[in-house]
């Protein structure tokens, strides 16, 4: 193992301070309500207004309206949600726009230069408490489709970014990793299939077909496990207890989601 990779039980007791990006609906939401039922504190932000309150109505989650296309009031948003939980030990990268609908530079400010000033904005903080770092990828970021080139490659430049950031010595004591969470049945899938080019098209419709499709409540669990202990699943123990090693990309296993359903299953 690195050494300079901090090692995690499988357990995590302490109560952490979250922020999460995009927590209204689909994975976000489901991350932010599993870190709040186990009593973290979590602040999160998203485009309405409407679906924060009603969040808030229904979880303990403080809630900061904001669109990350504007970036200059992200440094805004980090100082108002780290004031209200008196820090912050973990950042969750989850918001993104698929593209599709969008224009490329609206795509490109969302998912790649947000996420940077969204990082720069919380490092201080993060440093200070040996904090978190978790960053949703894509397989797009791997494998680009053809009609939806801005979408992969923000999210390959804003992970290439994050590992350049991580080399550097002040920001060795922050942990980083991004998680692959695969296909999962959310908006940015259904726009694929209404308003997407013929590629995404066929793609997102052959997946949901073939019952490919995962729950997007299964990833959030799986994601804010990985989030707090920063080990990802063991399929021979049914654990978290593999470090995750910085700038890691983890790609949620079947085993994994196999796992969380059983779990489910005797709640």
């Amino acid at each position: 193992m690195n050494p300079e990779i901090p090692k995690f039980s499988g357990e995590q007791e302490k109560q952490e301070k979250v922020i999460v990006t995009g927590g209204t609906e689909g994975i976000g939401r489901a991350i932010a309500t599993e870190l709040a039922k186990q009593k973290h504190d979590v602040v999160i932000c998203a485009r309405t207004q409407e679906g924060l309150e009603q969040l808030k109505a229904e979880n303990q989650i403080e809630g900061i309206q904001l669109d990350l296309g504007d970036t200059e009031k992200i440094e805004d948003f980090i100082r108002q949600g780290s004031k209200k939980m008196d820090g912050a030990t973990i950042l969750i990268l989850n918001a993104a726009v698929p593209g599709i609908r969008e224009q490329d530079d609206y795509t490109f400010r969302v998912n790649r230069d947000a996420q940077r000033v969204l990082v720069e904005s919380a490092a201080d903080l993060l440093r200070v408490s040996n904090g978190r770092i978790v960053f949703l990828s894509s397989p797009q970021a791997e494998s680009p489709i053809r009609d939806n080139l801005a979408y992969g490659q923000s999210k390959r430049e804003t992970k290439n970014w994050l590992k350049e950031f991580s080399s550097k010595e002040k920001n060795k004591n922050i942990h980083i990793f991004s998680v692959n969470p695969g296909p999962v049945d959310t908006r940015m899938h259904d726009e694929a299939i209404s308003y997407g080019g013929a590629e995404i098209r066929r793609r997102s419709i052959q997946i949901k077909a073939e019952g490919k499709l995962r729950d997007p409540q299964l990833i959030g669990r799986i994601i804010s496990k990985m989030s707090l202990t920063g080990n990802k699943f063991n399929p021979e123990t049914d654990e978290y207890d593999i470090p995750i090693a910085n700038n890691e990309v983890v790609v949620i296993s079947s085993e994994n989601i196999d796992f969380e359903k059983s779990l489910v299953s005797k709640e």
